[in-house]
């Protein structure tokens, strides 16, 4: 079983190709708490720029497991390219 990590700061980087992936309409960044994965607590905002990092901080927490939490503004797909995270 991972050990817990403390994060406190997230980013994701978004692309759009004009060719079918898109920016999402909306992000959130989620941990796993042991049972289900629920909304990291006291998050800044999650901004939607494209074609470089968007970052979020909140605070600090301790978990093993993090995800991206993605709506389509669409029918096109979501171009997420890669995400960092970060810990205190």
């Amino acid at each position: 079983m991972p050990s817990a990590k403390s994060v406190d700061r997230a980013e994701v980087y978004f692309f759009d190709d004009d060719q079918g992936i898109d920016m999402p309409a909306s992000w959130k960044l989620q941990c796993w708490n042991g049972s289900a994965y629920v909304d990291v607590p006291g998050a800044s905002g999650y901004p939607v720029a494209k074609n470089q990092y968007n970052a979020v901080t909140f605070t600090a927490t301790n978990t093993t497991r993090l995800r991206v939490q993605l709506t389509s503004n669409g029918s096109n797909s979501v171009g997420l390219l890669a995400a960092k995270v970060y810990g205190p």
